[in-house]
């Protein structure tokens, strides 16, 4: 057979492939995969994604434009500060599974090779692309699959997750307290968000339910000033159609968020996003052709990042690690011996400067009573101070 062939065989197979499952990495909660891409020498590049199923564009970081070639088209785009540019078409695969990439929106991130401050991804893969497909997260098998739909038998406790045609989000309805509730499933986000109104008003109608003040752990997805003052709540049991899950931690987000800006998104009203500290316990399969989710638990894991040094964090553009809020859970010794405008240069001797939050997130983690050695930069000098590790909700 001539190479001609041989390579005129392996493309009608690829275009024909039903499915793709490749290696799921599971880092502060949020599920990231490996591309490839071709680069202008014919060389392969790889690329870490995180897998958002609230995500719009498909991103890519600056470093990755660079390596691939990717063409500029169009005029850049700002939102939120940050600045995108679209870009000419490309080509994307998923294991040996080309992605289809038609109709998507395409953009660099010209400023930063890296596509948030919490994972080590260079870009997105988004909703709206995984609504062409039949997806697998399998958090606890740390498997991923994409299958063309109707290719795969789903398995598990089936919920309605109807899709929004404009954006391609997946909406499914909690029992919480008696009451329906709407959320966006949301495996961007690495800890579950509620509204601040909402969470204000079931913390004052349940005293009982643990509370604290400051986005730590793997809630510490952004830092800033929302998550400075962000309120944290332990909710003891929620429903999933006819699961139970218990003691489910959530991080407020302003209100208006989801009421407002979100519903519009998707095909009905929400109040917040079900996220990475729920879902790491199950295979969750999204027949977005259907409009359906199953669910298969795997185990009910403890929410180690938030026993804890209990510090909220900032990363800044040139790597740099500033202290911007403790937790009010914090032990007392953090409370003293830690100050907002902190630069954190390194946990237990090693260097922090440039890791992503989750990373830090789990430096800082340990067993109850235990204690962490943090060398700190406060107005220029560098200091250590040892403090201990506490349940911080």
């Amino acid at each position: 057979m001539t190479k001609t062939l041989c390579s005129l065989l392996f493309v009608v197979l690829q275009a024909f492939a039903q499915q793709s499952t490749v290696p799921l990495i599971v880092e502060g909660n949020a599920p990231i995969v490996e591309l490839s891409f071709t680069t202008p020498s014919g060389a392969m590049r790889k690329a870490r994604f995180l897998v958002d199923t609230g995500g719009g564009g498909f991103l890519i970081g600056s470093k990755l434009m660079a390596d691939i070639g990717a063409k500029a088209v169009g005029s850049v785009m700002q939102e939120e500060g940050d600045r995108y540019q679209p870009l000419q078409p490309f080509t994307a695969k998923l294991g040996d599974m080309e992605l289809d990439l038609g109709g998507m929106m395409t953009a660099g991130m010209p400023d930063h090779a890296q596509l948030n401050s919490r994972n080590d991804a260079e870009g997105l893969l988004p909703g709206r692309l995984l609504r062409k497909y039949h997806v697998v997260f399998d958090y606890p098998a740390r498997e991923f699959t994409l299958a063309k739909p109707g290719s795969l038998q789903p398995r598990g406790v089936k919920a309605a997750s109807p899709i929004s045609k404009q954006s391609g989000f997946p909406r499914i309805e909690l029992q919480i307290g008696g009451a329906a509730y709407g959320f966006l499933l949301d495996t961007g986000a690495s800890f579950t968000m509620i509204s601040r109104a909402v969470l204000d008003g079931w913390a004052k109608a349940n005293p009982a339910w643990p509370t604290a003040t400051g986005a730590a752990g793997f809630a510490n997805m952004t830092g800033g000033e929302m998550e400075n003052g962000a309120l944290m709540l332990r909710i003891p049991q929620m429903s999933i159609g006819s699961i139970t899950v218990k003691n489910v931690a959530a991080v407020s987000r302003r209100e208006g968020t989801f009421e407002k800006w979100m519903s519009g998104m998707m095909t009905a009203p929400i109040v917040g996003a079900l996220a990475g500290n729920v879902l790491r316990d199950f295979r969750v399969e999204i027949d977005y052709q259907n409009g359906f989710t199953y669910f298969e638990r795997a185990g009910s894991s403890a929410d180690a990042d938030l026993t804890s040094v209990g510090l909220v964090l900032a990363r800044r553009p040139d790597g740099a690690l500033m202290v911007t809020a403790l937790s009010s859970k914090a032990a007392a010794d953090v409370q003293s011996g830690v100050h907002s405008g902190d630069k954190l240069l390194a946990v237990d001797d090693v260097a922090m400067a440039g890791k992503p939050l989750a990373a830090v997130a789990e430096a800082l983690r340990g067993k109850l009573g235990d204690h962490k050695r943090l060398t700190l930069e406060r107005a220029g000098a560098s200091m250590m101070v040892n403090v201990t590790v506490a349940a911080l909700l």
